[in-house]
């Protein structure tokens, strides 16, 4: 949402079409979320007191990170497309912004695997039916933007190597600055 507001504020072309945004929630809310309910307990879980029944479903700060990690994903998109729309036109730009959502999103569902532990601190391997999700779900934006028939469906363009890196670049900084933070406030 963030995205798409931003980018009409700034006069920009349509950051993300319509069948861009059923894609992503295709791959990011899909499998990865049914995975992401089969993962095993934490140890120790049931040491924890619970929750009061005074507080809600976003307490202990949950709300807060929920929207500062959205946040960081929506500006990180925009900043590639921006950067792509500048140098490479508005159908790089396109498929340079679906490939850094998805994939941020794909890494933001590993943070989403513990709620008091930053991405540094969990184990990423103990539900491999979270890892397939996650493969599976990259493979399938992979193949949109380099197979050319779903390039046609989809209006995307292969990016080319410096695109991806940079793009990668992006996307490593948003969940790498969320986890920095989180700890960090974590600790206070």
């Amino acid at each position: 949402v963030l995205t798409m507001f931003l980018g009409i504020l700034m006069g920009l072309p349509v950051v993300l079409l319509p069948i861009h945004i059923l894609l992503i929630n295709l791959v990011t809310d899909g499998l990865p979320a049914i995975a992401l309910g089969l993962e095993p307990p934490d140890p120790g879980v049931m040491q924890r007191p619970p929750r009061k029944s005074s507080d809600g479903v976003f307490s202990g700060g949950l709300l807060s990170t929920i929207l500062f990690r959205g946040c960081l994903i929506g500006l990180t998109t925009l900043a590639v497309f921006l950067q792509f729309f500048k140098t490479a036109g508005l159908d790089a730009a396109r498929s340079g912004a679906l490939f850094t959502l998805v994939f941020t999103q794909l890494i933001h569902v590993f943070e989403c695997k513990n709620e008091e532990k930053s991405l540094f601190y969990i184990n990423p391997f103990n539900n491999l039916r979270l890892l397939l999700a996650v493969l599976l779900s990259a493979g399938i934006v992979l193949t949109i933007l380099f197979f050319p028939p779903a390039q046609l469906l989809f209006r995307t363009v292969a990016l080319t190597p410096s695109q991806l890196l940079t793009a990668t670049a992006y996307l490593m900084a948003a969940p790498t600055l969320s986890a920095i933070l989180s700890h960090f406030f974590r600790e206070k």
